[in-house]
């Protein structure tokens, strides 16, 4: 099995996509430099596989990048693409109750996530589903905020976290 990368230039800076034939693996800030060996550990825990990755541009990377440019400039509100996630089954629940019930423009707390993932008591677990999200932008971890409505920390920095609410909630 081939796995392709390709970095994705955007106003927050490179996103590193990695990807299979037919779907993606991973999505995060950063440059095929510092995130490519996050990229491969993900591949050989998650797939046990030891991969081999080019830097060839596969249907599915350039329409990731096509949604990605599409999102940055006002014209997409959600993506299309396949993805499957890989973590354990609680974070799994939790990205996948994020990616369905967080809408563009919306925030949600914490809290609220951990209630609607199915364990109101789980908030610090939520964060840390949070800190893992392998799909940057595309699973909106940007939008889960404190329970005040304080910007909370993001991996990819809190600045980068206002810029997304920003462009979200600007007409």
């Amino acid at each position: 099995m081939e796995f392709h990368q390709k970095e994705i230039v955007t106003p927050l800076g490179p996103i590193l996509a990695t990807a299979d034939e037919e779907k993606l693996l991973r999505l995060d800030y950063g440059d095929a430099e510092e995130k490519g060996d996050l990229h491969k550990k993900h591949i050989r825990a998650f797939l046990d596989k030891h991969p081999v990755i080019d830097n060839g541009d596969t249907e599915l990377l350039k329409e990731t990048e096509k949604q990605l440019q599409e999102y940055f400039q006002g014209e997409r509100r959600s993506f299309d693409l396949p993805y499957e996630f890989h973590g354990t089954a609680f974070q799994k629940n939790v990205w996948k109750t994020l990616a369905s019930e967080v809408q563009f423009g919306e925030t949600c707390s914490y809290k609220e996530l951990a209630k609607n993932a199915g364990n109101e008591k789980a908030v610090r677990a939520i964060g840390g589903a949070m800190n893992k999200n392998p799909f940057s932008v595309i699973v909106p971890c940007h939008r889960v905020v404190g329970h005040t409505g304080k910007l909370t920390g993001y991996g990819g920095g809190v600045d980068k976290k206002v810029y997304l609410l920003e462009l979200e909630t600007t007409p």
